[in-house]
């Protein structure tokens, strides 16, 4: 299964951080996938005060845009691409001319620095991070800012209810596995699979004997673990059985709660990005990120593979 799940991919320029790392990564990434690729650098509105007394809005403008373009020509000289790089300059407000951009541009995959040297100490992913992860209709990937030029661990997190008839997890789970184990493929990672579960019958403890508990909740345990090893199965279907057998996914049943365990076991696992779902299950199309995605979030210290499900609307198109 060749690495060509992008046709154009979108970058977020921040010009007060070091980017050189992860500049190799997106340029290479559009190489490998014979991807259009976009800088975009979104200037806020700035007060113009003074000038105002000396040029009219419309020459500012086009001077400041004209001064960004420069650095934007700048971060990518000096990167050989065989694609020309399109230069798209924004003015207003960051994550809504991001999400405007990819939704004009019609890009399949937005890339960005994780807190874009926003200052924040005890979490990875700033506001505008959080912000795309709610709103923006495409994949967005938030790379640290040390970002490795190859991952080395890959982790996809699946979400699945075994007593659901309706598979509306289905879709979203095949996208994350694709796209988690065609990057393990373009990186030589390991791909780790994980689910986590838990048990209700704990909580009744009390109205049921001991023993059918204990019993009840290791046949809970099994059909999890049946679930997972059913998404193994098909996502062999899905990516061939040379690729699979290649990657031999690990696949992690954890017990617990999925806002802690899977921070924790990113962190055991020393894992380099995690590819994960980020919309609650709400009536409401593309209102809210999941609450547990962004407990998920704030808890873990690598970069993260964002992933909407099929017929998510962003609340600004």
């Amino acid at each position: 299964m060749a690495m060509k799940r992008f046709k154009n991919i979108l970058y977020v320029a921040e010009f007060a951080v070091d980017q050189r790392l992860a500049i190799a990564r997106v340029i290479a990434l559009a190489e490998n996938n014979q991807a259009r690729l976009t800088f975009l650098h979104v200037l806020e509105q700035p007060r113009l005060g003074a000038l105002l007394d000396l040029f009219t809005p419309e020459q500012i403008d086009m001077q400041l845009r004209e001064q960004e373009r420069h650095k934007l020509e700048a971060l990518v000289l000096g990167y050989s691409s065989v694609n020309p790089v399109d230069l798209q300059i924004r003015v207003g407000s960051p994550f809504i001319e991001i999400v405007g951009q990819t939704l004009d541009g019609d890009h399949d995959l937005v890339i960005k620095l994780a807190g874009g040297g926003q200052g924040i100490q005890d979490h990875l992913f700033g506001s505008t991070d959080m912000h795309l992860l709610r709103k923006c209709p495409r994949p967005v990937w938030l790379m640290r800012p040390a970002e490795k030029t190859n991952y080395a661990k890959i982790m996809a997190a699946v979400d699945f209810d075994p007593w659901s008839a309706d598979r509306a997890d289905d879709s979203l789970n095949r996208r994350i596995l694709e796209l988690a184990s065609s990057l393990a493929l373009s990186d030589f990672a390991e791909l780790h699979l994980v689910h986590v579960w838990d048990s209700m019958l704990s909580a009744w403890a009390g109205e049921i004997p001991y023993k059918t508990v204990e019993t009840q909740i290791e046949a809970e345990r099994a059909r999890y673990q049946s679930g997972l090893d059913d998404l193994a199965v098909k996502l062999r279907h899905w990516i061939g059985d040379e690729a699979y057998n290649y990657l031999s996914p690990r696949l992690h049943l954890v017990r617990g709660n999925a806002r802690d365990d899977i921070p924790a076991l990113a962190a055991r696992l020393d894992v380099n990005l995690l590819v994960m779902g980020t919309v609650a299950r709400t009536g409401i199309k593309g209102l809210i990120i999941g609450n547990t995605a962004e407990v998920i979030l704030n808890g873990i210290h690598c970069s993260v593979l964002a992933v909407k499900p099929d017929g998510f609307v962003s609340p600004l198109a």
